[in-house]
């Protein structure tokens, strides 16, 4: 293992396990292991679950070492349910048995299924059972505060489960958070679906290699040709590009899905090779907008004049401007 789970550390760790997928008698020394991100985190533990799952598969041996709760690094990882959710099921809690606090939301496995039941109970559309549970999920990390933090934690974490349902084909997607004494935050979620690229090709011409850069931009969306019916999301192609301008502005954001990752951070957005079957989202911020609201309409009014040039979708949704 590396000694931290953060994401310049995932491309050796996919090369690694990748390297070793098909050979017999493999051991996992997590014992370097000393940190962990949340968006890493759960990159780390998808692959690990799909590796596992085919040397299962394929009748290899494999065993793991050096996992103590002495480790903090390793306690913390046994607390969140991440070994259960990286398909060791014999180290730590399940996902969903931990309930989290004012400073982590530990791993969650969000269910469509569990959602269409709600709604049926409700009367309420699916978008009105997503903002609950991203409502609950942000009281959570912003804790008394019931601010500008809990706005922000509660869009960023709607965002990242509207485009997880509406985009990848899954059943469920699965979403972790951290806030750290520094103010620093970070809220990742993860999917196991079709990736990016299969979506939006559906509506547009473009290259794999091309998918995410174009993802995050105003007004694209593969719903640009459904009726308003059809589109049960209300999508408006504005999610992922707020999202990454927050990140862009307050600290980073990444997305990942197919061939590549993007990460905007310091105004910059740059593009890398990682092989990742699904898509995973994550967004830290250094520090929380003083006013989340007004820095949200100052993001969306300037992407709804750069779609509207360039010949798209050019009105984010309303769903997409509410705090």
């Amino acid at each position: 293992m590396p000694r931290q789970f953060q994401p310049s550390s995932l491309g050796k760790l996919q090369e690694d396990l990748s390297q070793s997928q098909t050979v017999d008698n493999v051991n996992v020394d997590f014992s370097p292991l000393e940190f962990s991100k949340p968006m890493a985190m759960l990159v780390a533990g998808s692959y690990f679950r799909r590796w596992i799952s085919r040397r299962r598969e394929l009748g290899l041996r494999t065993t793991k070492s050096g996992i103590t709760e002495k480790n903090n690094a390793h306690s913390y990882l046994m607390h969140l349910g991440f070994f259960d959710y990286a398909g060791m099921k014999d180290v730590g809690k399940n996902v969903g048995v931990a309930k989290g606090n004012t400073r982590y939301l530990p791993i969650r496995e969000i269910r469509r299924a569990e959602l269409d039941e709600s709604i049926a109970e409700t009367g309420e559309e699916l978008i009105d059972a997503i903002v609950f549970l991203s409502d609950g999920l942000a009281n959570v990390l912003a804790g008394e505060d019931n601010g500008e933090a809990k706005k922000g934690f509660s869009y960023s974490i709607r965002e990242v489960i509207r485009n997880a349902l509406e985009h990848s084909g899954s059943d469920s997607c699965f979403i972790c958070g951290q806030r750290w004494v520094n103010g620093h935050s970070e809220i990742a979620l993860i999917d196991e679906g079709c990736g990016v690229h299969k979506t939006l090709r559906t509506a547009y011409e473009l290259k794999e290699e091309n998918a995410l850069r174009e993802a995050i931009k105003p007004g694209i969306t593969r719903t640009q040709n459904m009726s308003e019916k059809e589109n049960i999301y209300k999508n408006s192609g504005f999610g992922l590009y707020v999202l990454s301008e927050l990140g862009n502005s307050f600290g980073w954001f990444c997305v990942g899905s197919g061939v590549r990752k993007l990460t905007c951070e310091n105004g910059n957005k740059v593009d890398a090779e990682l092989p990742f079957k699904g898509t995973f989202v994550g967004i830290h911020l250094n520090k929380n907008p003083r006013s989340f609201a007004g820095v949200l309409q100052d993001i969306i009014s300037v992407g709804e004049e750069e779609a509207g040039r360039e010949g798209r979708h050019s009105a984010a949704s309303e769903i997409s401007k509410t705090v």
